[in-house]
């Protein structure tokens, strides 16, 4: 990122009216439908512009660029990642994400139905960002996952920078990711997508209309599908197949 679109960009983030944690979960929407938009950073000032109108921006202990933590679990032999890979629906990811200014973590499972939909459920965890040690850990995912929980192994860790948009009637979210870092725990390898920024709109099944999908248009930058976990594991990790991911992650280049 130029030294000019970080400065845009924190221009820009100073002007939105604000909203906290507390307010935003009027628009939870853990289940929910997500589309994901990539594009080269230089275009978020534009986009964020467009969108002040119309969205508050979350604040949490007076810092509107939030950052984020994340490590994966997936099986010995990378189950999670191979199903989404190879298409199949009724998928899930499995993370903990500590979210760094609130100073809380999390222990979340998200599911990717047969209809599309994203549903996701998720409990405080403790300390440990890499070992799911709690009995009420285990529980929870024995609950909500096909997977056993003591299979687990943590596979991959990444960082990033998150803005986070609510429009005003409450019916829709944006985040902004931006600054991304990859970090394989098996191979000890890392990577950066310093140019990428990954939009996604989270909505509710019957919400038709996004103002942000048409700002993103505006600017030629249409819905593509992009997961953390499975490009950092397709990016760093020798040993899976990443045949089908290659010819969006020559797109992802091109940015």
């Amino acid at each position: 990122m130029s030294m000019s679109t970080d400065k845009n960009i924190l221009e820009l983030i100073s002007q939105f009216d604000p909203i906290t944690l507390d307010q935003m979960d009027k628009v939870k929407l853990m289940r929910r439908t997500d589309t994901k938009f990539v594009f080269n950073i230089d275009k978020l000032p534009l986009l964020l512009e467009k969108a002040l109108d119309n969205y508050f921006m979350v604040e949490i202990e007076n810092e509107r660029e939030q950052k984020y933590e994340t490590t994966y679990f997936d099986t010995d032999d990378y189950m999670m990642y191979r199903l989404h890979h190879n298409g199949k629906l009724n998928r899930f990811k499995i993370r903990i994400r500590k979210y760094v200014y609130s100073k809380q973590q999390f222990l979340e499972v998200k599911r990717k139905n047969n209809r599309g939909e994203t549903i996701k459920n998720r409990i405080k965890h403790g300390d440990k960002v890499t070992k799911i040690e709690e009995e009420k850990s285990h529980d929870f995912l024995d609950n909500f996952t096909p997977y056993n929980s003591n299979g687990l192994v943590p596979k991959l860790g990444n960082k990033f920078i998150r803005l986070t948009l609510v429009n005003k009637d409450f019916s829709e979210r944006i985040t902004l990711d931006y600054q991304l870092n990859f970090y394989d725990l098996k191979y000890n390898l890392e990577a950066e997508s310093g140019n990428v920024c990954i939009a996604e709109i989270k909505k509710g099944r019957d919400n038709k209309n996004s103002p942000f999908i048409k700002y993103l248009n505006e600017l030629h930058i249409y819905s593509m599908g992009f997961s953390k976990y499975c490009m950092g594991i397709a990016l760093l990790n020798p040993e899976v197949k990443s045949n089908l991911f290659k010819p969006r992650m020559r797109k992802i280049e091109n940015i």
